[in-house]
This record gives C-alpha cells, sequence and structure tokens, in this order.
C-alpha cells in the first residue's frame, strides 16, 4: 500500500517466485513479470542426480546423511581443489530423543513438540547424577519453540534402557562429513552456529579457499555466489513435505531450486545430489528437471479444487489459553459469531474448525484454530469488520487474526 501511495515502482526478485506473485503477474495490469531466461555469465544449470535413500537405508548400518554417489563425488572435489556445499534444512543433532523399548520420547513440558538434542561439543568427563539417574553431559534438548532446555538422561525414566537419538541435523552433518573426510576443512552455517560469529568473515574465508565444504541449514540457500563451487548435496529434500501446511510442495520446489543454483556458477560444471525417501514425489520430480512450468501448472490445479491461494483468499483466527475447557467454550462461541455474520451479511465463505491447532501447545497455551475461505479478500474483510464491532468473547481467551497466513502451524 505504502508504494501505491509514494507512486513508486517495487522489484520482486525471486528464481521460483511464490504463487500468489505469480497469478497476479497473469491477472493484475499493474504487475509485469520480467523473465531471466539466461543464468548469470550464460552458464549452463548444474547437473541434477537423484539419490534414493530408500535403496541407501540399512537396518544394521541405520541411515547415513552422506550416501555413497555423494561420498565418492565429494571425495573427487576435494581432490581437484574445488568446494561443495551441504545443506540439511534442520538445526541440531537429532530432533527426536527415543527410547525404542517402551518407545518413550522427551516432548517439550511447554510446548507439544519433541525435544532436539544438541550438542555443545564440551564434555565435564564425569556424567551429571540426578535423582533421575546419570545424564549426558555433551549436550543437552532444547524446544525450538519456547526454547527450554533440559538434560538428557542416560537411561529412559520409564523402563530404565537406553536412550536413543533418532532423526537429522546440521550438526550431525557436520560430523559425519569430518568422520568421513577428515582432511578437509568444514564450517557449518546455522543460526546456532552463526550466534555471536561474524558470518560474512566466515563466508569470505570460504570465497578464499579457506573452507572446503560449507555444511548447514537454509541460510546457505540464498544468494551466494561462489565460483569454486562444483557441488551441492541435498541431503534430505523432503524435509518440508513432512509438515502438515498446503504450502508444503511450493516450498521444497523453492528450496531446491535456489539451493542447486549455487553449483557451477564459473567455467567448472556443477553438479546436485538431491537425497530423497519420496523420489516419486512431484515436487522433487519437477525440480529435478528445473521445470517451474510444470510444477507451477500441477500444483494451482490442486489449489484450485481445494479453495487455497492463491485462488481464494484466507484467514485463520487462532485461539489460544491455558485452560482447555475455557478455549474450547470460547471457540465454539467464536464459531457461532462468525456463522451468523455471515448469514446476516449473505457472505460467500467457507469456515472450517474450530480444530486444534498442528501444534496444539506453544508455551503452556493450548491453541485452536478457525479457517475461514473466500473467493474475494472483500467479503472476509467484511467478516472480521462486522467481528471487531461485536462485544468481547466471554470467556476471555487470547484471539488474533492472521489474513493470507505464511503457514498453518
Amino acid at each position: 500500500k505504502g508504494v501505491e501511495l509514494a507512486n513508486a515502482h517495487c522489484i520482486l526478485g525471486s528464481a521460483p517466485p511464490s504463487l500468489e506473485t505469480l497469478l497476479n503477474t497473469r491477472g493484475k495490469k499493474h504487475f509485469d513479470m520480467v523473465r531471466l531466461a539466461k543464468r548469470v555469465m550464460n552458464l549452463p544449470m548444474p547437473e541434477m542426480r537423484l539419490v534414493s535413500l530408500q535403496d541407501m537405508y540399512s537396518a544394521q548400518r541405520g541411515l547415513e546423511l552422506i550416501s555413497e554417489p555423494l561420498a565418492e563425488r565429494l571425495k573427487d572435489v576435494l581432490a581437484r581443489k574445488e568446494q561443495a556445499i551441504l545443506l540439511l534444512n534442520r538445526r541440531g543433532y537429532s530432533n527426536f530423543i527415543f527410547c525404542p523399548s517402551c518407545k518413550h520420547t522427551l516432548h517439550c513440558r511447554n510446548c507439544d513438540v519433541t525435544l532436539t538434542f544438541h550438542k555443545s561439543g564440551v564434555s565435564g568427563g564425569r556424567r551429571m547424577q540426578t535423582v533421575m539417574g546419570r545424564h549426558i553431559d555433551y549436550g543437552y534438548a532444547v524446544c525450538h519453540y519456547c526454547l527450554a532446555q533440559t538434560l538428557v538422561p542416560e537411561k529412559c525414566p520409564l523402563c530404565g534402557k537406553g536412550m536413543a537419538m533418532i532423526g537429522m541435523g546440521s550438526q550431525r552433518l557436520e560430523e559425519e562429513v569430518g568422520r568421513k573426510f577428515p582432511q578437509a576443512r568444514i564450517a557449518r552455517v546455522d543460526s546456532d552456529s552463526m550466534a555471536g560469529k561474524d558470518y560474512y568473515h566466515m563466508l569470505r574465508d570460504f570465497s578464499e579457499g579457506r573452507i572446503d565444504i560449507l555444511a548447514g541449514t537454509q541460510m546457505l540457500a540464498k544468494g551466494l555466489h561462489f565460483p569454486n563451487v562444483t557441488l551441492v548435496g541435498i541431503i534430505s529434500a523432503d524435509t518440508c513435505l513432512y509438515l502438515p501446511d498446503f504450502r508444503a510442495n511450493e516450498r521444497t520446489f523453492q528450496l531446491i531450486s535456489q539451493v542447486a543454483g549455487r553449483a557451477g556458477r564459473s567455467a567448472k560444471k556443477g553438479v546436485v545430489f538431491v537425497q530423497t525417501f519420496l523420489p516419486e514425489q512431484p515436487a522433487i520430480k519437477f525440480a529435478l528437471k528445473g521445470d517451474f512450468s510444470g510444477f507451477v501448472e500441477e500444483e494451482l490445479k490442486h489449489r484450485k479444487a481445494c479453495n487455497l491461494p492463491p485462488f481464494w483468499r484466507m484467514a485463520v483466527v487462532v485461539m489460544q489459553d491455558m485452560n482447555f475447557e475455557r478455549l474450547q467454550a470460547a471457540s465454539k462461541l467464536m464459531r457461532e459469531r462468525i456463522d451468523n455474520i455471515i448469514e446476516r451479511e449473505g457472505l460467500e465463505l467457507i469456515v472450517r474448525g474450530p480444530v486444534e491447532a498442528a501444534i496444539n501447545r506453544i508455551q503452556r497455551f493450548h491453541r485452536m484454530q478457525i479457517i475461514v475461505q473466500g473467493p474475494q479478500a472483500e467479503n472476509v474483510l467484511r467478516l472480521f469488520t462486522a467481528l471487531r464491532s461485536e462485544e468481547p468473547i466471554r470467556p476471555a481467551v487470547k484471539v488474533a487474526v492472521d489474513m493470507d497466513p505464511v503457514n498453518l502451524l
């Protein structure tokens, strides 16, 4: 709106634009799309190679983050004094602390999520002893939503058997790369490793050849230009696909496309290894072919059939309270008010819920949401304008309205 008031021009730049922006360029006269038909320096796109982790998994050896094909290529790259970028869009060491015997998992006391194990890299030598027994002293479990930290017991507090670290994270990736390639100079790039450090100083070291491999999260995916990078490894391309959100496919395609663009940005040809447990997933298949148009048409077909953005507008009413019964009562009343306004005003809207949010408790607050969808933004705005004029909800709970939500978590 500010751009419109100032009579200014706004330039949006992205390798794969959002579907909302793309549809705006097709249907709104004040939007124009300019395509960059050629890559930087007119270079060819890197070669894309698929690695199915289903074929690589071994029950005896477990899952190795660096598959054999990727390890062989990485060995060749290091021998030629070239550089590599490895992406794993998940922080920490393990996102699942689990007892294989009784199936107990460590959950956050404040949030409805499992705790992520983070290695500290420092061992005190003697394991800390509490009423729960001995604890692992070279790391801690942390909640990525409320930031609560806790010690991790060596033995399961329910059955007394040993706890196991399941899942993957950027710390584990760094450790495995260091174990398989001890001669390589490795740097990890994520919000944990960069806390209090100079990100640009690290990038300068990489640019000047003092680092061989950058391993990390989505921070590595955008805007980096290093001519000596000839290999990009996407350790788990389907990380985003497990999220219960309608934009999961779009984010997966965008991430693969963006990080693939870091390889082969000079006369040296680049190659991208895409590791996944879901090799037949459409977003991954389209990304491997570099077929943005094909992905867009397929994704828009599903979005249109389900009345999802960018065809319909969406708003989410998020309600939260520490008392679940009070929250249920208030959510039911909110739904009744919304239905009454829609009927009174004759609005063309679809309402879903109230239902528990995908993460139904954060920082000790239970969360429920009501989703409103409409073919026109005007109807959605009329609904919430009328809703604001109503008396406050009783019983009183926290209410937030998110127009055009980025995600539904």
